[in-house]
C-alpha cells in the first residue's frame, strides 16, 4: 500500500489486489493513520460501471494508429527524443518541468515546492523506471514520466509536459515510445494511465482512448473510511452537489470526497444491497 493524500491506494496493479474484509481495513487505517482505504475489484471482468482504469494491452504500432495520429508522432520524433532516464535526472533537471505543467491544471492540489519534488521523487517505489524527453536540438529536457513496472503490468504514474513541448507533438511522441517498449519489447500484460480522476479536470486518458487504441477495464470501487469519517461522510453525502459548485479548496475537497462516494454507492452490487 502506498499512502497519498491521507488514502491508502494499492501498490499493485489492479489485476492482482486483493479483496480486504473490514477488520483488515480497519487495521491498515490505524497502522497508517490514514482516513480512508480505497482498491479495486473484479478489474477488467464486467462489462461497464462508474469506476474504470485507462489501458492498453495491445502491441503498439504506428500502423494500426489513425494516418492524422501517425504524422503527430513522426513530427514529436522529429522534434524531441525519447527514451529511459534515471532518478537522478528527474530530481536535477524535472523541477521547471513540473511547475510549468503544473499550471494548465485546474485541481484544489498544492504545487510542489522544490524541496517537496524532491521528497516525493525520492519517495517513489524503486520499481519505478523514469523516461525522458528533450528537445532535439537544444538537449533541453521538456518532458519526464514516472512509470511503475511490476505484476506483469506498467501504470504511467505521473507523465509532465512543458507547454511548449506539448505543441512539438513530444505527448504523441513519449507514449508512443513507451508503449513500443512495454507492450512489445518487454511483453508486459498491459500499460494503464491508471484509474477515473475524480480529483482534477484532465483530458489525457480521452487522449489515450482516441489517439493511441487505450480502452476503459472496469472495475467495482470499495472504500472503507476510518471510524467517524465514514459517519461524516453519509451525513454530507446528501448536500454533495452544494460542495460542487464551491470553489474553496476545502469545499472541493469535500466534494471530491463525496463523488468518491456515489461512485462506490454505484459500484455495490444488488445483492450486496440486499
Amino acid at each position: 500500500w502506498r499512502r497519498h493524500q491521507r488514502t491508502l491506494i494499492p501498490l499493485s496493479m489492479p489485476h492482482k489486489t486483493s479483496g480486504l474484509n473490514t477488520q483488515q481495513a480497519l487495521s491498515l487505517l490505524r497502522r497508517h493513520f490514514s482516513v480512508l482505504i480505497r482498491w479495486d475489484e473484479s478489474f477488467d471482468q464486467i462489462a461497464e460501471g462508474e469506476w474504470w482504469h485507462i489501458i492498453k494491452d495491445a502491441p503498439e504500432t504506428l500502423e494500426t494508429l489513425s494516418s492524422n495520429t501517425r504524422n503527430q508522432v513522426r513530427r514529436g520524433l522529429k522534434s524531441t527524443i525519447s527514451k529511459p532516464t534515471t532518478r537522478e535526472v528527474v530530481l536535477n533537471e524535472g523541477y521547471e518541468v513540473y511547475r510549468s505543467a503544473f499550471d494548465r491544471y485546474e485541481t484544489f492540489e498544492a504545487m510542489f515546492s522544490p524541496s517537496q519534488f524532491r521528497e516525493a521523487v525520492e519517495a517513489l517505489p524503486a520499481e519505478t523506471e523514469f523516461w525522458e524527453a528533450r528537445n532535439h536540438e537544444t538537449g533541453e529536457l521538456v518532458a519526464f514520466s514516472e512509470n511503475l513496472v511490476r505484476d506483469e503490468a506498467c501504470f504511467y504514474n505521473t507523465m509532465w509536459f512543458q507547454p511548449e513541448a506539448l505543441k512539438a507533438y513530444a505527448g504523441y511522441a513519449l507514449i508512443h515510445e513507451m508503449n513500443k517498449h512495454y507492450l512489445n519489447e518487454r511483453g508486459l500484460r498491459y500499460v494503464s494511465d491508471g484509474a477515473r480522476s475524480i480529483s482534477h479536470d484532465t483530458n489525457i486518458h480521452d487522449f489515450l482512448e482516441q489517439k493511441f487504441g487505450f480502452r476503459r477495464a472496469y472495475a467495482r470501487l470499495r472504500v472503507v473510511y476510518f471510524p467517524g469519517v465514514g459517519a461524516a461522510v453519509r451525513l454530507l453525502y446528501p448536500l454533495r452537489q452544494w460542495f460542487a459548485g464551491r470553489s474553496s479548496g476545502v469545499f472541493q475537497k469535500i466534494a471530491v470526497l463525496l463523488e468518491q462516494e456515489r461512485i462506490r454507492r454505484a459500484c455495490i452490487e444488488p445483492e450486496e444491497k440486499a
